[in-house]
């Protein structure tokens, strides 16, 4: 199977991400979910609904924003491909 018959089955993933619990995102991760759980404890009634409204539409704007960077990610990928199919291959191993 090539590539794009891996990525149509799904045996690729691009969203699936593994990161490393020393690093700046899974600290961020993790004090965004003490927070939440703090505030699923302390809040109530309409507050409680306007903050998951409020987390909801976060995740919103980030899963907007990664489709879009995903998109842009192949666009970019097939135009750097164009430009070194237009090369001229002599220009490539010409002595400088």
């Amino acid at each position: 199977m090539n590539f794009i018959e891996e990525l149509y089955y799904g045996n690729i993933d691009p969203n699936r991400k593994k990161f490393d619990k020393n690093t700046q995102i899974a600290e961020a991760l993790k004090l965004f979910c003490e927070n939440e759980s703090r505030l699923n404890e302390v809040l109530t009634g309409d507050d409680l609904r306007l903050f998951h409204d409020m987390v909801n539409a976060g995740d919103e704007i980030t899963a907007c924003t990664g489709v879009e960077n995903f998109k842009i990610g192949f666009i970019l990928g097939v135009r750097i491909m164009i430009d070194c199919f237009k090369s001229d291959e002599n220009m490539i191993f010409k002595d400088i």
